[in-house]
């Protein structure tokens, strides 16, 4: 059986069809992308869907590989599984009913309607973050364990405990966007923006922190995967991939200073129109 299949039969169920599903999302968007439609502050009205489920469906996918290394109940997995799978299902059902709609998704209050659905975004990230940070401390305090219920390989469990608390640098971005109800710092929402991902170009832009610190769940677990594959010493191993902690953790502080000083990621001559985008990628 391979290494995949492996992954996929130890995966929640919750989680691995919920995976499936933002990914599917994922595709039926970017076909979207092919349509005719008006767009929404400038770029197509699928696009944001499309980087919210691609973000998802990874964000889900790491942890229906994650969750069943943690020294929890079978209760308690299943428990979270289904919190984090209808957290997401809050937050992505919102994006695509406003785009739908041809409005914004993120920060909008004008209407009733739009202020519920933002509510009810708030809310779930909210319960996911304090899920999150539960999940990020019994990984630190208790031991991992691998597939074959032993305990987890130290290298990769080091890996996975510092792209947790990487992860949990998400909400300082995230709840600062919230809260000032734009995503940019020293200007307004809108205009120049880096292809894709609309990063600002002429402002700081919260969003650049916010996606490294939420990717850096992947990255870490990543590295150490290949690492183990190749024929280092230990000591190179641990220095490669400490060196990566390091500096993931300077990009996400660095880039999050960067922002709140309302200097761009980078600039750039040729640029288009930034989306409303949130914080995902």
């Amino acid at each position: 059986m391979s290494a995949i299949q492996l992954i996929v039969e130890r995966m929640p169920r919750p989680l691995l069809w919920a995976t499936l599903g933002h990914a599917c999302l994922a595709l039926l968007c970017l076909a979207a992308l092919g349509l005719a439609a008006a767009p929404i502050t400038g770029v197509h009205p699928a696009l944001k869907p499309l980087k919210f489920a691609v973000s998802i469906a990874i964000f889900l996918g790491t942890l229906g590989v994650l969750l069943p290394s943690l020294s929890i109940s079978p209760t308690m997995r299943t428990a979270l599984s289904w919190l984090f799978v209808l957290t997401m299902v809050a937050e992505i059902v919102p994006i695509v009913g406003q785009s739908i709609r041809g409005t914004t998704s993120h920060f909008n209050t004008r209407g009733s309607l739009d202020a519920a659905s933002w509510r009810l975004m708030m809310l779930a990230i909210v319960v996911a973050t304090i899920a999150m940070a539960s999940v990020t401390f019994v990984a630190t305090l208790r031991p991992l364990v691998a597939r074959d219920g032993e305990p987890m390989e130290r290298l990769m469990m080091y890996a996975w405990r510092a792209g947790l608390w990487l992860l949990l640098l998400t909400p300082v971005s995230g709840f600062a966007m919230g809260g000032r109800l734009q995503h940019s710092v020293g200007g307004v929402d809108g205009g120049s923006g880096l292809p894709f991902v609309n990063w600002s170009t002429k402002h700081g832009d919260l969003r650049v922190a916010h996606f490294f610190a939420l990717h850096a769940l992947q990255i870490m677990p990543l590295v150490a995967w290949l690492l183990s594959r190749l024929a280092f010493a230990s000591w190179v191993r641990w220095g490669v991939l400490s060196s990566v902690v390091f500096g993931t953790s300077a990009l996400c502080i660095g880039t999050l200073a960067q922002a709140f000083a309302g200097r761009p990621f980078m600039r750039s001559g040729s640029v288009r129109p930034m989306s409303d985008s949130g914080p995902a990628s």
